[in-house]
């Protein structure tokens, strides 16, 4: 049964209610990962970082070490005393980056914390690449699982489907193949390699993401998606927990399909993470979202889409668009229309040179959030559309131009209230006098 624990976002402390006396890593952990994938605490900021548990061979693995950040502390809460009651964190490490002398835990009363930090398993040096990229995998920072399982490789160019993917020598040839390899909630990690003379490899196929947890990471622009038929989206998201980085995507000609689509009809899709892709020249939309809640799309160039930038159907929910670049869309840079839509947030975007709206917000959507510096430029049908209930909308960045403004002017004091008699004259003549007035 997990630990009751309470989180006090502004002291930074996880505190361990009485009665109990003992919690472990793992179940610090994974109410960590719950409480920062909450959405009122997506901008607080990292809480720690977690590594281990890579396999070892013989049954074994590396222990887990939680490293706590950001100054958060564990904490056992007080006693009335006299006694001192002895309370212990076990079942691996804990360690901590702070103002405190970097001590993890933070002193309540009549409390003594013992950790039981791990012993064999920890100091068993496993590969050193699989290290190395465990490590890189660890500090990916915000959106992250900061969990991962065993790695593959997916070399479409050199794999072979014979292989076990282990390592790029022994890349496996398909995305089947690869996915196949994965275990349903293992949080494993799929690299897909870019290693042709030209540098760029070109996948013609489209991928279903169907493992849970699983990890998709690719180079960047040199590993594309560029299906040789239409009629299916480019990739498709129907598992909860996916990652998603490093790609770059596009549709076929002659259809209307979607980059990324993340939607699954027997039920909602949780948790995607779409990051550091370049979705472009789609016949459809660039990604499109239904029945889906908590999805991150976060550093995406979006451009040149046949339909929307970013399109939010029915059941799409807590979502969050950051820092990406959404330009040149045929229709909206971003359409939310549909039913059972709410509480989604964009922060910080450039949404530029779309034929519709910037931002599209349909009727009976609820409270949607368009915060922290959004900048808006020449979107034929205007920056923003609201027909939504709840909505946030915060002035875009620069506000209005110098042209705009001297035109203001110009119209206020010369070129409006010119009929005379009328009240807007009168008002006009009396500001032009009092301010010669106060010149004299």
């Amino acid at each position: 049964m997990p630990a009751a624990l309470t989180f006090f976002k502004y002291e930074r402390v996880i505190q361990v209610d009485a009665p109990q006396t003992e919690v472990t890593i793992q179940d610090l952990l994974n109410q960590i990962r719950d409480y920062e994938a909450e959405l009122i605490n997506l901008d607080y900021g990292h809480i720690a970082n977690a590594y281990g548990k890579q396999p070892l061979g013989g049954g074994a693995y590396v222990g887990i070490t939680l490293e706590l950040i950001n100054n958060w502390r564990i904490a056992f809460e007080a006693r009335p005393g006299p006694e001192t009651v002895v309370c212990t964190v076990s079942g691996g490490n804990l360690v901590a980056i702070n103002d405190y002398n970097n001590n993890p835990i933070k002193p309540t009363a009549f409390t003594q914390v013992v950790i039981a930090q791990s012993s064999s398993p920890t100091i068993i040096k496993a590969d050193t690449d699989y290290g190395m990229l465990f490590l890189l995998e660890s500090l990916r920072g915000r959106g992250g699982s900061g969990m991962i399982g065993s790695i593959f490789y997916w070399n479409p160019t050199s794999g072979s489907d014979a292989n076990d993917g282990t390592t790029p020598d022994k890349a496996v040839a398909s995305f089947a193949k690869a996915q196949s390899l994965a275990t349903d909630g293992g949080h494993d990690v799929i690299f897909a390699l870019a290693t042709t003379s030209s540098g760029v490899v070109t996948v013609s196929e489209t991928i279903n993401i169907t493992v849970p947890t699983l990890k998709l990471r690719g180079p960047g622009y040199t590993f594309q998606f560029v299906p040789s038929s239409s009629g299916s989206d480019t990739i498709t998201i129907s598992a909860d927990s996916v990652e998603l980085s490093g790609f770059y995507i596009k549709t076929a000609a002659g259809g209307t399909d979607n980059g990324i689509k993340v939607y699954n009809a027997s039920g909602t899709v949780d948790n995607v993470l779409i990051k550091n892709c370049w979705i472009n020249s789609t016949t459809g939309n660039g990604i499109d979202i239904a029945n889906a809640s908590r999805t991150i799309i976060e550093t995406c160039a979006i451009e040149d889409c046949g339909g929307n930038g970013i399109n939010m159907g029915d059941n799409t929910a807590l979502t969050k668009v950051s820092t990406c670049i959404i330009s040149g869309c045929g229709e909206d840079g971003v359409n939310i229309e549909g039913s059972n839509i709410h509480d989604n947030i964009f922060e910080n975007n450039l949404i530029y040179n779309n034929s519709g709206y910037g931002i599209d917000i349909g009727s009976g959507i609820l409270r949607t959030g368009v915060r922290l510096h959004h900048t808006f430029s020449g979107n034929g049908s205007g920056a923003t559309r609201d027909l939504g209930t709840g909505t946030f909308i915060e002035t875009q960045a620069g506000g209005a131009s110098p042209s705009e403004i001297a035109d203001a002017v110009w119209d206020e004091v010369i070129s409006g209230h010119l009929t005379a008699g009328t009240a807007g004259r009168m008002l006009r003549d009396a500001k032009t006098k009092a301010t010669l007035a106060s010149l004299r």
